[in-house]
């Protein structure tokens, strides 16, 4: 049977850990989730909370944030860096989704999106946000969603598009995402999906 598993580096350890039912919260401090972020600017924090947000459950170690800088840069929390496999490695990154299956399998078309929760197809509400996937080279990272623009969901150029990957039983892409809020108030039309083809 085949299982996506969502990750987070932080927890006890730190290690990759099960973020289960919880959910990502983007937020304005580096340790506390209800700290809101100002309207215009980019995510302080990121942290795994029970609700929207709820409860803080990252554990001893808070979840890693990567803020978006420019289309070429990031700041981990060291300040601004250039955005590559060497300057953000995996360990710095938002998320770690592993795709499993019994058998060993191949993956094509896979990619990465932000959705408003109940449409997959659908920007999330008053967000715009970018991804990028360490470990294919990439420099840039990719706008997957801006609702004043439009722009968002499981759609063709509105999306982080995944590197394909060769026949194992796991498969594994870590990501770093970035959010901010268009306007006031709590943002809880924002969730983030992934998906695949896989023979």
């Amino acid at each position: 049977m085949a299982t996506f598993t969502w990750n987070f580096y932080g927890s006890t350890g730190p290690a990759w850990t099960d973020i289960s039912t919880n959910t990502v919260v983007f937020c304005g401090s580096t340790t506390d989730l209800s700290v809101p972020i100002t309207v215009g600017t980019w995510n302080s924090g990121t942290h795994i909370g029970n609700g929207d947000p709820g409860a803080d459950q990252c554990g001893a170690n808070h979840a890693r944030n990567v803020k978006y800088v420019s289309s070429t840069q990031f700041d981990s929390g060291s300040g601004t860096e250039t955005l590559n496999d060497t300057n953000l490695v995996a360990t710095e990154c938002s998320l770690q989704v592993l795709f499993t299956d019994a058998a060993s399998v191949a993956t094509s078309n896979a990619r990465f999106y932000s959705f408003d929760g109940t449409t997959e197809t659908v920007e999330s509400v008053g967000i715009e946000s970018y991804a990028f996937q360490q470990g294919v080279t990439a420099t840039t990272w990719t706008q997957i969603n801006d609702d004043s623009g439009n722009i968002g969901g499981d759609n063709s150029g509105e999306r982080l598009s995944l590197s394909d990957q060769s026949a194992a039983t796991e498969h594994t892409f870590y990501i770093a995402v970035s959010a901010r809020p268009e306007s006031v108030g709590s943002k809880t039309q924002f969730d983030l999906g992934i998906a695949l083809t896989y023979s």
